[in-house]
């Protein structure tokens, strides 16, 4: 007799084959069995993910061709929705699940009934599939096994999205009231898990479980510049995150206001590396400021300039030290 399925993986895609085999491959070779499968195709023209899907022989994976195009807000949503197991995770077509993936976040969850998702570290690998980190995270701080809701929000605050969502496996039982929503695009994963830490706590497994792909075909890409090292997020894409704080955390508002400054110092101290000439970063920050006036009030901004001012050899510590 077959398993019952206990975990719901969702493989969300629109007309992007390059990668899914290897997405869905990683998926079958999981070390936790009690699974289903579902690829999610977004009305995808012609037949490509049809024909790479309807290639596996295997009775967990079930191809779901929808008609009509929902764009990747509608697709992560109607697949968690449509999802009919205590747990589901929601793997990127382009990323590459580790073996014990769903066994190490199930645990998790099966260990900590008030946690409402178990996420993981991952590594970070290239459109060839190239390991360029062996070991991210975004948490900004160190994670406990259990952190409680409101602590994942205040963080949130500095730090941003703190969760990658290929490694994150949700508790179906305590997904927000209608999923991803579009109001939230671009950054809807991240107001997701800000909604759902308001009523349930985020745990975390400190393992690499997921290879990320970083690559200029993402949906992030179109949002960020594409750096070894992940996606430097574009100024309006903070704004938009900023704005999803201020949406989901009011009480946090001051917080997230300075850290929206801080991120775009940020930005300037990274478009000025190696060097950091005075000249560029006085302009780059004098264009900040003209956007956000604060800046003026940042410590960060006037480190920056004096670090532009005398020389190499500081720029090198403080770039040691940022």
């Amino acid at each position: 007799m077959a398993e019952q399925p206990r975990v719901t993986v969702c493989i969300p895609t629109y007309d992007r084959t390059r990668w899914l085999a290897r997405a869905i491959d990683s998926v079958l070779a999981q070390t936790f069995t009690a699974f289903r499968l579902e690829i999610h195709d977004d009305a995808t023209p012609g037949r490509g993910v049809h024909d790479v899907v309807t290639g596996y022989d295997d009775p967990r994976v079930v191809l779901i061709e929808h008609e009509q195009n929902a764009g990747i807000v509608g697709n992560f949503t109607r697949s968690l929705l449509g999802a009919d197991t205590d747990y589901v995770i929601q793997l990127g077509d382009d990323d590459i699940a580790a073996p014990e993936l769903v066994a190490r976040t199930v645990a998790a969850l099966d260990a900590f009934p008030r946690a409402g998702v178990a996420h993981s570290r991952f590594a970070l690998i290239d459109g060839d599939g190239t390991v360029t980190m062996a070991a991210q995270d975004w948490l900004g701080t160190p994670s406990p096994p259990l952190e409680p809701g409101r602590d994942f929000v205040s963080r949130s605050m500095v730090h941003g999205c703190r969760v990658c969502s290929s490694t994150a496996l949700i508790r179906r039982s305590a997904a927000p009231e209608g999923g991803f929503l579009e109001r939230d695009a671009p950054p809807f994963d991240f107001a997701f898990w800000l909604r759902m830490a308001r009523e349930w706590d985020v745990a975390f497994v400190d393992e690499v479980l997921c290879q990320y792909r970083i690559h200029g075909q993402s949906f992030t890409s179109g949002l960020s510049d594409v750096t070894r090292t992940g996606y430097l997020q574009a100024e309006k894409t903070l704004r938009e995150v900023h704005a999803v704080k201020r949406r989901y955390a009011p009480e946090f508002a001051r917080v997230a206001d300075r850290a929206l400054r801080q991120d775009i110092i940020s930005r300037v101290r990274e478009r000025t590396l190696p060097d950091r000439p005075f000249l560029a970063t006085f302009r780059g920050l004098g264009d900040a400021a003209r956007r956000e006036p604060g800046i003026l009030r940042e410590p960060h901004a006037w480190k920056l300039l004096a670090g532009s001012l005398v020389g190499p050899g500081l720029v090198r510590r403080l770039q040691r030290g940022a």
